[in-house]
């Protein structure tokens, strides 16, 4: 029965070619002994050739060194190449962080990597199962994983990492091991509770299925498919999202917020990661999401505010009018710039890279004075030409539309959150030396179109 069902996994998602050359990860325990003996009855009909490789994590050395020569004997039983490495997961686990569990898995899989380059082999196999995939979803959900986290464990990952066993549970893996005298050894690390995942599996797990759902296990499986089908999905729409919007630019990438603010908030998300990992960024293995997504995600809501935030890794987003970069280099030095605009017609101010566009209308009163931050429609009689565009001054004061007074320049950016590196970018248009607009913000009051203005003057930032 394990082994029909585990040939319907592996021709469902095509998890073996013929001539696969697999590096099969071999504890000693159950799941992996029959991972073992299952794929040593398909190596004729697929052609394969499997590499047998057994870890040992310095962490139980009685029980390590009986455990390494039980797959040792069982490999050259069996007739198949035997590696074997001693790593001090421990030492790894303090020099790069997480839980001892998590350095583990790192550790095999960096020895599962070395082992395909030294065997030039294309596949890992690994032991995972239905019981398995349980404890992983419900653990994801306790440490409040989103979509692609409570997915759960996937057959096969980057066609690279297999999981054969991946759909029989625990109960029948062993069926299958005293049925056919497979040896396999209990590792006794798996029954202390010390571990978070252990008391899933030991207490709550059989508490909700006692007390609440008999058939919890199985719910739990068939949810995470169907959330692996909609995260696929998702996942569809937001790669197709990613090709219309993002842009590399010298070093780095761009893309439109604009386009990025029509999208759904769930494609949002993901573009952002994506964007991220384009810029070699390495993303949660354990479905989870890195606290980055989240804080981008959280900034982009305000669609006025420029921003500027490093990320990890010397990475750094920022955000200017309608473009949206991540970039390795954090912002440059903006120099004072002062620009004259002509009368009618374009300018470009090659220190923030904008053009300003100058146009005079006609005023009959019907169109909108406020259409969008970036442009200004004031009375032309008021104006004194030439006109200029410069940046923030010390000291520069002026008469905001609405208030009751004047204020410093320096308090108006401060009171609208507008953060130090963009100040200088920001620019002012200037009358007989008087601020007329802060571009993006604010007119002054003493230039706004009234029932009494016949000409206006159009500027806009470009």
């Amino acid at each position: 029965m394990l082994f029909k069902q585990v040939r319907r996994t592996i021709d469902y998602y095509r998890l073996l070619r013929k001539g696969d050359r697999l590096i099969v990860g071999v504890s000693a325990g159950v799941d992996s002994m029959v991972l073992l003996h299952v794929l040593n009855g398909l190596l004729r009909e697929f052609e394969l050739s499997l590499i047998v490789a057994h870890l040992n994590h310095g962490l139980r050395p009685v029980e390590s060194e009986k455990e390494a020569a039980l797959v040792r004997q069982e490999s050259l039983r069996l007739g198949l190449p035997f590696e074997y490495e001693a790593f001090n997961v421990k030492g790894y686990q303090e020099a790069q962080g997480g839980s001892l569990q998590d350095a583990g898995r790192r550790a095999r899989f960096l020895f599962f990597h070395h082992l395909l380059k030294k065997y030039d082999g294309n596949k890992i196999a690994t032991g995972h199962h239905a019981d398995d995939q349980v404890e992983t979803i419900l653990f994801r959900l306790l440490r409040g994983s989103g979509l692609k986290g409570l997915k759960g464990i996937l057959p096969i990952r980057e066609g690279k990492v297999i999981r054969p066993l991946l759909e029989v549970w625990k109960e029948e893996i062993e069926a299958f091991a005293l049925e056919n005298s497979i040896p396999y050894l209990i590792d006794s690390s798996n029954l202390k509770e010390g571990y978070l995942r252990n008391r899933l599996r030991l207490n709550l797990i059989p508490l909700i299925e006692q007390e609440y759902q008999p058939g919890f296990r199985q719910v739990l499986i068939r949810t995470s498919e169907i959330l692996r089908e909609e995260d696929d999905f998702i996942e569809e729409e937001a790669g197709e999202a990613c090709l219309r919007m993002i842009h590399e630019e010298g070093g780095g990438i761009s893309f439109r917020f604009s386009s990025y603010q029509s999208l759904h908030k769930a494609i949002q998300r993901r573009v952002i990661r994506k964007a991220l990992e384009r810029m070699e960024w390495t993303p949660n293995q354990d479905g989870s999401e890195r606290p980055e997504v989240n804080m981008i995600h959280r900034r982009l809501r305000n669609p006025s505010a420029s921003l500027c935030m490093e990320l990890s890794h010397d990475l750094f987003l920022e955000k200017r009018y309608d473009t949206v970069r991540l970039k390795k280099e954090g912002p440059g030095t903006v120099l004072p710039f002062e620009v004259e605009l002509p009368h009618w017609g374009r300018a470009y101010i090659p220190e923030i890279e904008r053009d300003v566009l100058v146009e005079e209308r006609e005023w009959d009163g019907s169109q909108p004075v406020h259409s969008s931050p970036n442009v200004a429609l004031l009375d032309d009689e008021r104006l004194h030409y030439p006109l200029r565009m410069r940046n923030f001054r010390p000291g520069d004061r002026f008469h905001p539309m609405g208030v009751g007074g004047t204020q410093k320049v320096k308090d108006f950016f401060i009171n609208h959150k507008v953060p130090k590196f963009e100040r200088p970018r920001i620019p002012l248009l200037i009358s007989g030396g008087v601020i007329v607009w802060i571009a993006g913000y604010r007119i002054d009051e003493q230039f706004k179109v009234t029932p009494k203005t016949r000409r206006v003057l159009r500027v806009e930032i470009i």
